[in-house]
């Protein structure tokens, strides 16, 4: 079943030429910058253009875009980083409300996102994560698309870790919204960048291509197509997965971190519940004790039989005194090494047996989706109990 509908922004919910609209906005922020910092326009435009780059180019999960933006920029024009960020944010509030007449109302959008919502199928707005949350805000809102819509994400750079095309940032937008690729439908106007990444990590797709438009989309919607595609097996590489997957819930692990207040992490929703900070221990300790040996074990022995992992320990029976940013930290280091482990294994070893104690035959590849999985699983329940803590 398609329970969320993800939808790009330019060219898709507003109208809008994205190429006009990204030249336009790297002139007049060059020349601004170029002006404050006494440098050559064009040395800052390649700077914004190779910040963008760098973006793209980065893997690291525990990284948000904004650090790894701010770091390149800093970089490339020789600027410490807290005096360039209060110049390029007095730069960006002037230059960018100047873009506004190059973006239009996209007509079907409204409808069709209020059609989803009477039908309680959740959506999301999933732009290139190049502009800060309040910035693509405002696009929306020259684009007449309502703020106060239940949108299940907003991708935006402080929040997110990966950058289209990569299938790491559909990764981490699944896990940050808690639902499987086939339940997620993938709807945008670029191939290279919304359509075929997002077909890689198994997700459907629809693509808006001229002769498919969003109110084509709309109509095939009220016409029973996300029931249709929820019958059809979306053919993608299951081990081209495992890593962007690994690494995607890594990322949204960082991201809830972030945004979970520090009060929150020792709160318990219910007696017999974990703590968030609980969750965040049993994830780390997991990676290191059950999910790289048991993956390890696979490769280097004969058909090895899999005890069923340990019992869960009891809510309240540690005494955690790290902190939240302590442990993901440790858990990233522990990810990394199980990333490396895989990374390195022959194409062979994937299709390597296992028997495991409770789901039976079983292979190296298939614990490795158990891996992401248990990752999911408890990804969900911190959003869950995390809320929770807020809403007490």
């Amino acid at each position: 079943m398609i329970k969320v509908v993800l939808l790009d922004l330019d060219a898709t919910l507003i109208r809008v030429q994205t190429e006009v609209f990204v030249r336009e906005y790297v002139r007049g922020l060059s020349e601004r910058l170029a002006e404050a910092l006494q440098l050559p326009p064009e040395r800052c435009a390649q700077a914004l253009r190779s910040a963008a780059q760098a973006i793209v180019a980065d893997l690291d999960p525990s990284c948000s875009n904004r650090a790894v933006f701010e770091r390149s920029l800093a970089e490339s024009l020789a600027i410490p980083p807290a005096l360039l960020r209060d110049i390029f944010e007095r730069a960006h509030a002037v230059v960018y409300p100047l873009l506004a007449p190059l973006v239009a109302p996209e007509p079907a959008a409204l409808p069709l996102l209020e059609r989803l919502l009477a039908r309680e199928i959740a959506f999301a707005v999933i732009t290139n994560p190049f502009f800060s949350l309040e910035a693509i805000r405002q696009r929306m809102v020259w684009g007449n698309l309502p703020l106060d819509l239940p949108y299940a994400l907003i991708t935006s750079l402080d929040e997110m870790h990966f950058a289209k095309p990569r299938p790491h940032f559909y990764e981490e937008v699944l896990a940050r919204i808690g639902l499987e690729p086939d339940q997620a439908i993938m709807v945008g106007d670029d191939l290279y960048n919304d359509i075929a990444p997002a077909q890689a990590v198994g997700m459907h797709a629809y693509w808006i291509n001229g002769e498919r438009t969003l109110h084509n989309f709309a109509a095939e919607v009220q016409d029973g197509l996300l029931e249709r595609l929820a019958r059809q097996l979306v053919v993608s590489d299951r081990r081209a997965q495992i890593v962007p997957r690994l690494l995607g819930n890594t990322a949204a692990l960082f991201g809830i971190v972030d945004a979970t207040p520090l009060h929150a992490w020792q709160m318990r929703p219910d007696p017999n519940e974990w703590t968030p900070l609980e969750v965040l221990h049993h994830l780390r300790e997991s990676e290191r004790e059950v999910q790289r040996p048991r993956l390890m074990r696979i490769a280097r022995e004969d058909n090895p039989f899999l005890p069923p992992p340990p019992e869960p320990f009891p809510p309240n029976s540690l005494q955690l005194t790290e902190t939240a940013d302590a442990i993901a930290a440790d858990f990233w280091r522990e990810r990394a090494q199980t990333l490396a482990f895989l990374e390195q294994l022959p194409p062979e070893a994937w299709s390597r047996p296992a028997r495991h104690a409770i789901f039976g035959p079983t292979t190296l590849l298939e614990m490795a989706h158990f891996t992401a999985r248990h990752d999911r699983l408890h990804l969900n329940q911190l959003c869950q109990t995390v809320g929770k803590c807020q809403a007490d």
